[in-house]
């Protein structure tokens, strides 16, 4: 018999990239990752490990059609920020239009094409869309600027009432928050020192508000994989432990052998560098998060790990932490 085939949309990214490793590792499954730069570092790498490393463009559904074709399982994911970030895209909204509404309609759109393209694909048996939360929708218009979660979410709305015979066959995953978001996002959680050696974390987020802490190019390939291996219709949010703010630094302070604490976000904080629009997507989804719930509480349609009735053999958060270089904060 011989191995199905998952198609890879954004192979070389984080989430993609978790996606292919978890997958080859699996006889049954051959890998086909899409990617707009097939000679690049990152292509390349992928060739070297097994990977059918094919073109394709979420801008072009045609080219996506062709991508897919032969596919059994597709994942999907698109990027906002990287798509904000290029400078390329700074000239292209209409006159009036502010970036972040372009980018807004333009990963939308994106969305769009990969579910118009899997629809085309008569012998596929699972589609696993990457979404998050539709905030505007849950908060019941109270935020309306968290740009990035509302163009994945729109996405699924529409895939819904306009591909229904593909929608039997989908489920979402909706990755939690990254715990690289400790390393790498000053803007979310800052980590200081002050002059009695106590480690300072500040967050505008509650620190008793529970978050699905996830390492995403650790566990985003087990979740797809369950999701393949389950029925559809799933809207999964996806972590390794349910934990708050105060509890992570109590895992933190032990592993690296510190005291710390939660501290109010300062008021002074340097935004130099951030755009206004991720500053505003910041405090607004810190504050959706607080007032309901990072997966939308309010959704009955999320589903949680422990609904797969699979085992997962995912690592904790204290694992995580110590496998990091924290070395430019100690």
């Amino acid at each position: 018999m011989s191995p199905k085939l998952i198609v890879v949309v954004g192979a070389t990214g984080t989430q993609g990239g978790s996606v292919v490793d978890t997958f080859l590792k699996d006889p049954e499954w051959k890998v086909r990752g899409l990617t707009r730069n097939t000679s690049s570092a990152s292509a390349e790498k992928l060739r070297t490990r097994g990977v059918e490393v094919v073109s394709a463009n979420l801008g072009d559904p045609s080219s996506l059609v062709a991508a897919f074709a032969g596919a059994d399982a597709i994942f999907s994911v698109t990027d906002f920020w990287g798509a904000f970030l290029d400078p390329a895209n700074s000239s292209k909204p209409a006159p009036g239009q502010a970036l972040v509404e372009w980018v807004y309609e333009y990963e939308l759109q994106q969305g769009k094409n990969v579910l118009d393209a899997a629809s085309q694909i008569p012998d596929l048996q699972r589609l696993v869309f990457s979404s998050l939360a539709h905030v505007s929708k849950w908060s019941r218009g109270k935020y309306t600027h968290v740009y990035h979660y509302d163009s994945k979410a729109m996405a699924v709305e529409y895939g819904r009432a306009a591909h229904p015979e593909l929608w039997k066959k989908t489920s979402i995953i909706q990755l939690g928050y990254y715990l690289t978001n400790f390393l790498r996002m000053p803007q979310l959680v800052q980590i200081t020192k002050d002059k009695e050696g106590v480690y300072n974390l500040a967050s505008r987020l509650n620190p008793k508000t529970k978050l699905p802490m996830i390492a995403t190019d650790e566990d985003t390939g087990l979740f797809v994989k369950a999701l393949v291996d389950t029925e559809p219709g799933k809207n999964l949010i996806t972590y390794r432990e349910w934990m708050s703010l105060e509890e992570f630094i109590k895992v933190w302070s032990k592993v690296l052998g510190v005291k710390a604490k939660n501290v109010p976000f300062p008021d002074d904080f340097a935004w130099e560098g951030t755009p206004i629009e991720l500053k505003r997507a910041i405090i607004e989804i810190l504050a959706f998060c607080d007032e309901f719930g990072y997966q939308a509480r309010d959704d009955p349609s999320v589903n949680h790990p422990k609904d797969l009735g699979i085992e997962l053999k995912l690592g904790t958060v204290e694992e995580w932490i110590k496998k990091q270089d924290w070395s430019r904060f100690l």
